[in-house]
């Protein structure tokens, strides 16, 4: 979509949902439309009034639940209807394309599974949209948990490995097994340090923020900078700190304070796409 597209849609979008929030007065925000929001409180409000919060103005059906870390206090609860997980679906294979991952293509995870998110299900759920095979192995952080992965990526030989920060650092100082192309590596705000190391060819970094959105923002094959995904998400800069806002998601966040310092480039990257890019 060109740059004017992408901003229109954002801003109307937007707008859209400040009003929605100012008209709910038995939601969290009520005449608070404007305020940043920050982990503590977002943390605080769950507790309040479980099971999620009052973020949600809609009545909708939640089919997938579970517990966010991303720059929170603690681990808390959150969740999806099936609206957000088809869209979140179609985010994360368009990151996994620019990542370099084709469809039909074989990749495997190793993210954790269950109720822990970024974790397997919404990498899963990506990687059906793509139409890509996905193997999970579980998180790789030492000897014995390599040795067993690297007996099924002998006869699978996957062509991209997925995981978190510890997982993809540890395998990337390995040798001892099926080396794939590349590597795409799932941070979260308290993955600051990594955000901002210089980039590396073969790894490919994602933004994820659960509570706000799976797939923030990503790295293409330039590494100059995280692509926001403009049409889920509006990013803004505070004093240096990025706030995030949900633009198409049920569960409703407005200024999310993610806690990490960061700048929005505008400019026309060289790989041909409009989405803004975030430099950490």
């Amino acid at each position: 979509m060109p740059t004017e597209g992408l901003a229109a849609l954002r801003d109307e979008r937007l707008g859209l949902l400040h009003a929605r929030a100012r008209a709910a007065a038995s939601s969290f925000y009520g005449e608070r439309a404007h305020h940043t929001l920050n982990g503590t409180a977002f943390s605080a409000e769950v507790e309040a009034h479980p099971p999620f919060g009052r973020f949600q103005l809609e009545a909708a059906p939640f089919i997938r639940a579970g517990l966010a870390s991303a720059g929170l206090p603690r681990p808390t609860p959150t969740a999806w209807t099936r609206a957000d997980l088809d869209a979140e679906a179609q985010l994360g294979a368009r990151a996994l394309r620019r990542a370099g991952l084709a469809p039909r293509a074989r990749s495997s995870d190793c993210l954790e599974g269950g109720l822990v998110v970024p974790g397997t299900l919404a990498i899963t759920d990506a990687l059906d949209a793509l139409d890509a095979l996905a193997l999970p192995v579980g998180p790789v952080v030492d000897a014995a948990a390599l040795k067993r992965a690297a007996e099924v990526w002998e006869i699978v030989a996957p062509t991209m490995i997925i995981g978190d920060a510890a997982s993809i650092e540890f395998l990337y100082a390995a040798s001892d097994y099926l080396r794939p192309h590349g590597f795409v590596a799932f941070l979260t705000p308290n993955d600051a340090a990594a955000l901002s190391a210089a980039a590396r060819d073969d790894v490919f970094r994602i933004l994820s923020v659960p509570q706000v959105c799976t797939f923030v923002a990503g790295e293409c094959s330039e590494h100059a900078g995280y692509h926001l995904a403009e049409d889920a998400v509006a990013a803004e800069i505070q004093e240096g700190r990025l706030l995030l806002s949900t633009l198409d998601r049920s569960l409703m966040l407005l200024h999310f304070d993610t806690g990490l310092r960061a700048t929005l480039d505008r400019s026309p990257c060289a790989c041909g796409e409009t989405h803004a890019r975030l430099r950490f």
